[in-house]
């Protein structure tokens, strides 16, 4: 009788053990749904957030650029305004002061134009007297009256091409003198490939800007 009394004691206190850890189980797995729907939710939210922050970027980045600028590309930068978008004042340019001057810029662009072919074609040619022909301050005067027939909004950008083409020469300037054997390595030809294309261009978008 006491053996079975005491085993029946045993049962009873397995079983209760096994309800109090099945009661625990519950309770942790209750209070990791709790804890785990709010994380969740605020990483799913977060996630959201993101992505219509970026979405929104991206669209604004579209819309917010205007159709007559958007997609020209020269050595001046993304964003600049197209040649035909200059803002000219017709009574300005007709002046006889301009005109000449237009004039004399054209000549230079032509004659940036012919320096961009001779050195393609020859990156060991002797372009020392075809920059020196180059009359800086004159240059810089015609580009400064012709600058006048834009609007102001188009100044920053023309002043811009005027800073570049000056720019331009002297770098010229500093790199086409031939030393030694008189052979210019492939870094040197690069080098001045690049400015004599980029004075071929500044000057030709000028006047494609004065002439729209």
């Amino acid at each position: 009788f006491f053996s079975s009394r005491c085993c029946n004691q045993r049962d009873r206190d397995h079983a209760e053990v096994q309800l109090s850890l099945a009661m625990l189980a519950l309770l942790v797995i209750s209070a990791s749904a709790l804890v785990q729907g709010p994380v969740l939710s605020q990483v799913t939210a977060r996630r959201g957030f993101v992505a219509q922050a970026v979405a929104g970027v991206a669209a604004s980045a579209f819309v917010g650029v205007a159709p007559s600028r958007a997609g020209y590309l020269t050595n001046l930068g993304f964003g600049d305004a197209a040649p035909s978008a200059a803002e000219i004042d017709k009574e300005v340019l007709a002046s006889g002061a301009v005109q000449t001057d237009l004039k004399k810029i054209a000549k230079y662009a032509a004659m940036a134009t012919a320096l961009n072919v001779e050195f393609t074609a020859n990156g060991q040619a002797d372009i020392k007297p075809a920059v020196a022909a180059f009359n800086r301050a004159e240059l810089r005067t015609s580009m400064n009256t012709v600058n006048a027939i834009f609007s102001e909004e188009y100044q920053k950008q023309s002043d811009r091409i005027i800073r570049n083409v000056i720019q331009d020469l002297s770098e010229l300037d500093s790199l086409i003198t031939l030393k030694g054997d008189g052979v210019r390595t492939a870094k040197k030809i690069k080098s001045i490939a690049r400015f004599v294309s980029k004075l071929d261009t500044d000057l030709n978008l000028f006047i494609a800007s004065a002439t729209a």
